[in-house]
């Protein structure tokens, strides 16, 4: 891949300045994973960069591979998806900001990025559209449950005793049984964790479903706890 002119999709998950006229952008992509481009005069008054990425587009781009580094040069950009609407609804933007920090962590390399990719762009469709106003807490259950899933580390939930008022879950082990981190896990907080859409699903279940996964995320990823609770005070 090193010296080729890559032809890919990808979606802007963070910017950084790398001089006064220069930005470096890390991408999704689904046939490569994340991939960091430099983009040389981007805030130029003539580049040809300008309003053609930003935070949370998709875009079409062509960039030159590095061998020695890995950080390669962007040639052209072209915007696909820009989620406009994200400018205006904050909380969702510090949803959208929190799912791009995790897939940037956790996505793999290469073509089995695809799947991550294609979570990502609908998940952000979905808080770009205007129409759709679900409650935050079960956006957040989604997200995070959607990456464990992508990770293959999904809590499983299939022992639980749906006539019980609470069924034994080990974090650690990922299931219901006991185990060396236990915690009480209710049917209406497991359903909220499976189904966090569904009619019958209730705010204070969803507010269970969102402590589950903090701890649950923090065994088994080791997500930097600052960043979650900073989104969490937003949201």
């Amino acid at each position: 891949m090193a010296g080729e002119i890559i032809k890919t999709t990808g979606t802007v998950l963070a910017i950084h300045p790398w001089s006064r006229t220069s930005h470096v952008v890390a991408w999704l992509t689904p046939d490569h994973g994340v991939v960091s481009t430099l983009v040389k005069g981007a805030v130029r008054a003539k580049s040809a960069f300008l309003g053609q990425y930003d935070l949370f587009y998709t875009c079409d781009l062509l960039y030159y591979a590095r061998a020695s580094v890995d950080l390669h040069a962007l040639r052209e950009v072209t915007p696909r998806a820009m989620r406009e609407t994200l400018r205006g609804r904050w909380r969702e933007t510090s949803l959208a900001g929190y799912a791009a920090s995790l897939v940037r962590d956790l996505a793999p390399p290469g073509a089995e990025s695809a799947a991550w990719h294609d979570f990502l762009t609908g998940y952000l469709d979905a808080l770009a559209d205007p129409s759709s106003i679900p409650s935050l807490s079960a956006r957040l259950v989604e997200l995070e449950m959607g990456v464990l899933r992508l990770a293959g580390l999904a809590p499983d939930f299939s022992a639980l005793d749906p006539a019980a008022e609470w069924t034994p879950f080990a974090i650690d082990l990922g299931r219901c049984c006991q185990g060396t981190r236990t915690v009480r896990l209710a049917p209406a907080t497991a359903a909220a964790l499976s189904t966090p859409y569904a009619p019958s699903t209730t705010q204070p279940a969803l507010a269970d479903a969102v402590r589950f996964l903090g701890l649950f995320l923090a065994y088994h990823l080791e997500t930097p706890p600052d960043v979650r609770r900073a989104m969490l005070k937003i949201v």
